[in-house]
């Protein structure tokens, strides 16, 4: 008999618009091959019927709770009150634990997943005491990504974020205690968190790329066009969005007055959708497909300021062949060489050069998007990231039951 495994996720896993969505499907499908997945997901927004069964077809049983509104936001800031982390309340939900023990009530389940440090403590109830593998996927290190808003936020958010750094760390490390194995997407997020726990059971497991849906296209390209791709009430995107308008758009306008920077993603801010107001830059917003976006633009842009992780947008760029220029923070997670398979760029006048020899070289640029491409299919096609997490498969089926917190 295949294994079983209890998946519980943070956010409905499709459609795969987002990175951690992206991460936590390609998972899910990655077990369903190799187990008998029965996942609970929290929807922050309306699920869709084709979503629903997209799901359905990769599981034994699916539990969609809704979790959306003000309520959310509240259990948030009561859970920073009484001591714990705000992000523990955000994900707080009565009717998880309830589904968790109507199906421990007839299944045994060899193991289980969680994505997130938020939702880690479904995984220590009392129904799901006896199994034999309990994994937590954190993704990234949140305890370092509200540290890092912190430094880059002014009083009093620098005061709140800077708490909800702190205990989520005390959080993290509790779970280094009680989990099996720990997850994160790159062996610099690994680096960061072993700083402060070095004896974790940690271990990076990277994203991939579909390169069949993501890959180079004969699609002409605008001349002197930018694209931004991501989410856009993301702290880190509309911060990123408005420092390239602000900071850098204006020079490259100098030197190209036809220049236009698209900025493509759903739910942009205020702030995010003033900018469109500008000459030269458009927002375009929430798009069915983001690939033919990527495929018309001269150049891909990922001016982050604050990034956790692997960024899935620089990936996704890569693998459809165009020419990038990135600021360093997200390539801390990726082992790329700056000059062959992307620009990078430190400040204003290195991103105006690049963008400028983008625009103004086309073999460079053609080379440029070659060299990404072949890297991403060499480095971050998902089979191969996801290739230990058959540890999660293979234990499950060798191994006698324990009760979570005995020595392992």
């Amino acid at each position: 008999m295949k294994p079983r495994i209890l998946y519980i996720t943070h956010r409905t896993p499709w459609p795969p618009d987002r990175g951690d969505r992206i991460r936590t499907w390609n998972i899910l499908k990655f077990l369903a091959t190799r187990a008998e997945v029965d996942l609970i997901c929290l929807a922050d927004e309306p699920v869709s019927h084709s979503a629903r069964t997209a799901l359905q077809k990769v599981t034994r049983r699916l539990a969609i709770v809704p979790h959306s509104g003000k309520g959310r936001y509240i259990r948030g800031a009561l859970s920073m009150a009484r001591g714990r982390t705000m992000t523990e309340g955000l994900f707080e939900s009565r009717a998880i634990g309830s589904v968790i023990r109507q199906w421990a009530e007839n299944t045994t389940y060899t193991a289980t997943l969680a994505s997130s440090s938020g939702i880690a403590h479904y995984l220590q109830q009392p129904d799901l005491k006896r199994v034999l593998h309990s994994w937590i996927d954190l993704i990234d290190v949140d305890s370092q990504k509200w540290l890092d808003y912190s430094r880059s936020s002014r009083f009093p958010m620098s005061l709140i974020y800077g708490m909800e750094g702190r205990r989520l760390r005390q959080l993290e490390t509790q779970l280094a205690q009680v989990a099996d194995r720990l997850l994160v997407v790159t062996e610099a997020e690994r680096k960061i968190f072993t700083d402060f726990c070095p004896d974790a059971p940690i271990q990076a497991v990277g994203n991939g790329v579909d390169t069949d849906y993501f890959s180079p296209s004969t699609m002409d390209v605008t001349p002197h066009s930018c694209c931004f791709v991501g989410v856009l009430n993301y702290l880190p995107n509309s911060d990123a969005v408005t420092w390239f308008s602000d900071n850098v758009w204006p020079h490259v306008r100098e030197k190209y007055p036809d220049a236009v920077f698209r900025i493509v993603g759903k739910s942009p801010t205020r702030e995010v959708e003033a900018l469109g107001e500008r000459t030269g830059i458009e927002v375009v917003g929430p798009v069915p497909d983001v690939r033919p976006w990527l495929h018309q633009s001269s150049c891909v842009v990922v001016p982050l300021r604050i990034a956790r992780g692997v960024q899935n947008k620089v990936l996704e760029a890569m693998a459809c062949g165009r020419p990038i220029v990135c600021s360093p923070e997200p390539l801390k997670g990726l082992s790329v060489e700056p000059g062959l398979q992307l620009l990078e760029a430190n400040n204003v006048g290195e991103w105006v050069t690049h963008i400028s020899r983008v625009f103004s070289d086309s073999c460079q640029a053609q080379e440029l998007g070659m060299a990404a491409s072949a890297w991403v299919h060499l480095n971050h096609r998902w089979a191969s990231c996801l290739e230990p997490l058959n540890d999660i498969v293979n234990m499950s089926r060798s191994e006698p039951e324990r009760e979570i917190g005995v020595s392992k």
